[in-house]
């Protein structure tokens, strides 16, 4: 069973969904999706996008879509 949840992201107006493998670039690096749940999301930050090495952690998906809009996060990619 696959969850997907809507963003409206402000830039663009259009509605971005949270999904594994997802890329978000961000102003300082970057955030990448792992895993969705239904309430939470297992993610990775990054400072390149091609770094492998890096520590999964775990937040609510509302606390994420909320951090993705206030730094004004891009979808890069989706490797699903």
């Amino acid at each position: 069973m696959s969850v997907i949840i809507v963003m409206q992201t402000v830039q663009s107006g259009q509605n971005e969904t949270l999904q594994p493998g997802q890329m978000w670039q961000l102003e300082q690096g970057y955030v990448e999706v792992v895993e969705v749940s239904k309430r939470l999301v297992h993610y990775k930050t990054l400072r390149q996008p091609d770094q492998r090495a890096a520590v999964t952690r775990m937040i609510g998906v509302e606390a994420l879509l909320k951090y993705l809009t206030h730094c004004e996060g891009r979808l890069m990619r989706l490797n699903a």
